[in-house]
């Protein structure tokens, strides 16, 4: 097995079965087939915390979408609160979270009962099939050769069964080093793999190239162009073609490192 290894858990998949039934932040067909596992109520509270609750490129950026991480162990984040522990730097925000964990809490069992069986089979077929092409392509391998950049830690690609049209491609790193990003299901294996390799090319530029806001542009630009050099135009990130352009070209008159590359676009643009 390679360092691309696609995985899934309950916790997180039982956190965006709740977002997407709620409509927060997407809409899918996953949320309407499950339309009737949340009453009106909680679905209108979070709702009501659309904005803190997920993320949208360019428009918000989600202050309380760690709250996630609570779904699977709710009652443990509600007795912190009450202990006194609290979240820190979140103070202001205690009876949001508790409300939040109260919903988290109070459908818990149910999906695990009645949900998660049925959802499990679908991501675990998916993850079987996709690490087997991942694994027989090796693209892991030939991206930190083509880049000159290697890792020793592992990619873990956590498929999620209900985020289509959702929050995507979110990176997050643990305490080991191990990267996570997140990935919808709903798409063919051609679109997984353009998805993850440009996203496991973002974790090898960042050992080399500090992530900033203002450079995010130039930054997505070299991941896909290092992309389409090992797969071929994916078209996923046409709004950075003059990036990708202007790195090809420079590549065409002599080999450039991925960092001389990043600097010169800043030059440039």
């Amino acid at each position: 097995m390679g360092k691309i290894q696609c995985v899934y858990d309950k916790d997180n998949n039982f956190f965006f079965h709740l977002m997407s039934v709620a409509k927060v932040g997407y809409d899918n067909a996953y949320g309407e087939k499950h339309q009737g596992s949340i009453s009106s109520e909680d679905i209108a509270t979070l709702k009501k915390y659309e904005k803190e609750l997920t993320m949208k490129g360019g428009e918000y950026d989600g202050k309380l979408f760690w709250t996630g991480m609570h779904a699977g162990n709710a009652q443990d984040a509600i007795n912190r609160i009450h202990g006194g522990g609290g979240f820190p730097g979140f103070e202001s925000y205690t009876d949001v979270l508790l409300e939040i964990f109260g919903i988290f809490l109070k459908y818990h069992d149910d999906y695990c009962e009645k949900i998660w069986p049925e959802e499990e089979k679908r991501l675990d077929q998916t993850a079987r099939e996709w690490q087997k092409r991942f694994d027989e392509e090796r693209l892991d391998e030939k991206a930190e050769k083509l880049l000159g950049i290697s890792r020793e830690t592992n990619f873990f690609a956590s498929l999620i069964s209900s985020i289509e049209h959702g929050v995507e491609a979110i990176i997050y790193e643990d305490e080991s080093g191990d990267t996570y990003d997140l990935f919808s299901i709903d798409r063919d294996y051609n679109s997984a793999r353009a998805m993850f390799l440009h996203e496991y090319i973002i974790a090898l530029l960042g050992k080399r190239i500090p992530f900033a806001i203002d450079s995010y542009d130039r930054y997505e630009g070299l991941a896909e162009y290092y992309t389409e050099e090992l797969i071929g135009k994916t078209y996923n990130f046409t709004y950075v073609e003059k990036y990708i352009d202007f790195y090809r070209k420079k590549m065409s008159e002599k080999a450039y490192t991925p960092e001389e590359l990043f600097e010169m676009a800043g030059d440039v643009y």
